[in-house]
């Protein structure tokens, strides 16, 4: 039920800022917004303002922003009642550059939101700086390894080795590679909350390629340092900046085909395991949660803006014919032919990937 509520704020918040990019620059540029929808199918709850309705609708697993005279034969099939307008708010009477801002300001929005999330978590976390010789803090412990079997967990603090005591890393490091083959160690911890415990008799285990003994413990080598806002929309904004590259460098090995769109580790995923991807980070706490919804967003935001026939990028590609032919814009008729056929084989390519994710999940 949590993962279920989290996935639709998620879906929610990632449409709203999405839609609401090209709401505002059309209202900046004089379109006449008919529409402001979150979700698709039947309408749940609406109310009109000034001339535009704002609808949540019954699956939301998306969102628009209806423009009259964007679609003329949509707004036909529809019954939607147009107004008589300036020829100026006809929106194939809006500047080029105005419309193409408006197309593109969906995934901008998208990136912003990215880079406020980031932000944001830089301010709340700080910034994690190297420290040379870190203390014997653990900061993570391997699964089923020697000191979660002792109840070792992370946040804990080991201040004694066989009774000596270890202050940094390199003390700690250098006891436990003291013990040879067979040999167990008595461990004293001091918890977060302060309380001092005795772990006797851990037997490490032997790592044949580092040829030492190992306690299954890792340090995270840093310290977090407190960042100032401006600091902190600037880091946001260089992680945007590097997990975009990386998603692009991904799309471009899916496209050539160096990646195999099925790929479970990086393959493109549907739906259903996207939820699975939220369901797992609910449960490691909100900062996961923070950052797989920045990665989301500048997902969405690189989908959009290629030139993928129903999408954003598509639109742009063709208002950028119509600027080479000065002006004079695509047939209608055959523009939207080209977005429907792009709309089903983008459908198609939505149940292949959740029929994937249903092999891999639950098969």
């Amino acid at each position: 039920m949590v993962t279920a509520i989290v996935a639709i704020l998620i879906f929610a918040l990632l449409v709203i800022v999405h839609e609401f990019g090209h709401f505002i620059v059309a209202k900046w540029s004089g379109m006449y917004v008919d529409e402001f929808s979150v979700g698709f199918g039947p309408k749940v709850v609406g109310k009109k303002w000034g001339e535009t309705n704002y609808n949540l609708r019954a699956i939301p697993l998306g969102g628009y922003v209806r423009i009259i005279g964007d679609d003329v034969a949509e707004e036909e099939r529809a019954g939607i009642e147009v107004p008589e307008l300036p020829e100026e708010r006809k929106y194939h009477n809006i500047p080029i550059w105005k419309r193409f801002i408006f197309i593109a300001a969906g995934s901008f929005m998208n990136f912003v939101t990215a880079i406020v999330i980031f932000a944001g978590m830089f301010m709340v976390l700080g910034l994690a700086v190297p420290v040379e010789n870190p203390d014997t803090t653990i900061s993570a412990v391997v699964e089923g390894g020697p000191a979660e079997q002792a109840g070792v967990a992370p946040g804990d603090k080991i201040i004694e080795v066989n009774g000596v005591q270890v202050v940094t890393w390199n003390d700690l490091t250098e006891q436990i590679t003291a013990v040879k083959q067979g040999e167990k160690v008595n461990l004293v911890i001091l918890t977060p909350e302060g309380e001092e415990k005795a772990l006797p008799e851990i037997t490490p285990d032997y790592d044949e390629e580092a040829g030492r003994m190992l306690l299954g413990i890792y340090s995270s080598g840093v310290e977090r340092q407190e960042v100032g806002i401006l600091q902190s929309i600037q880091l946001g904004a260089m992680n945007t900046w590097d997990m975009t590259v990386a998603m692009g460098d991904v799309l471009k090995q899916l496209f050539t085909g160096k990646i195999d769109i099925s790929d479970e580790e990086e393959g493109l995923t549907g739906p259903i395991g996207i939820v699975k991807i939220i369901d797992e980070s609910t449960k490691a706490g909100w900062v996961y949660v923070c950052n797989l919804t920045a990665l989301l967003s500048i997902n969405l935001a690189i989908m959009n803006i290629l030139p993928i026939p129903s999408l954003d990028g598509s639109k742009l590609l063709f208002l950028l014919i119509e600027a080479v032919r000065g002006g004079k814009r695509v047939d209608p008729a055959k523009e939207n032919m080209v977005h429907f056929i792009g709309y089903m084989l983008l459908m198609l390519l939505v149940i292949y990937i959740t029929y994937q994710d249903i092999l891999r999940f639950f098969v």
